[in-house]
């Protein structure tokens, strides 16, 4: 069974907000990819992303809109849903991520997976 991924597009001044995951965690460790985390059976995916933005960045959303989904296989079977979204409130912190790091789209090849180079140009297209 796929478990259900939230990830989150922000773009500011240009750039991409991207995090370079810790090396302690279970999927995908070190991995460079956009900030996102598990669904709860719980939630539904806005409340999952809402909820783990503000774990993972410090930072509350608004208005969040899908671009893009797709299956990725890693250390376990992954249905990632991604989420473009314009405003949000507070300042963005590395909560979880080992670094944050704010890319310019033409850096799309520093995403460790072709997935969410996918995402990128999904998310570029709905512009």
């Amino acid at each position: 069974m796929r478990k259900d991924i939230v990830a989150l597009i922000l773009e500011h001044q240009g750039k991409i907000l991207v995090e370079k995951r810790k090396q302690s965690k279970s999927t995908t460790p070190g991995d460079v990819i956009f900030p996102a985390g598990h669904v709860e059976d719980s939630e539904t995916r806005e409340q999952a992303l809402y909820r783990e933005m503000e774990e993972e960045l410090g930072i509350r959303i608004y208005n969040p809109q899908l671009v893009h989904t797709a299956d990725f296989d890693c250390e376990e079977k992954q249905r990632i849903f991604w989420y473009k979204c314009e405003r949000w409130e507070g300042e963005i912190q590395t909560n979880e991520a080992e670094e944050l790091l704010w890319f310019s789209p033409s850096e799309y090849n520093k995403f460790t997976h072709q997935v969410s180079r996918d995402a990128l140009s999904a998310y570029f297209r709905s512009k």
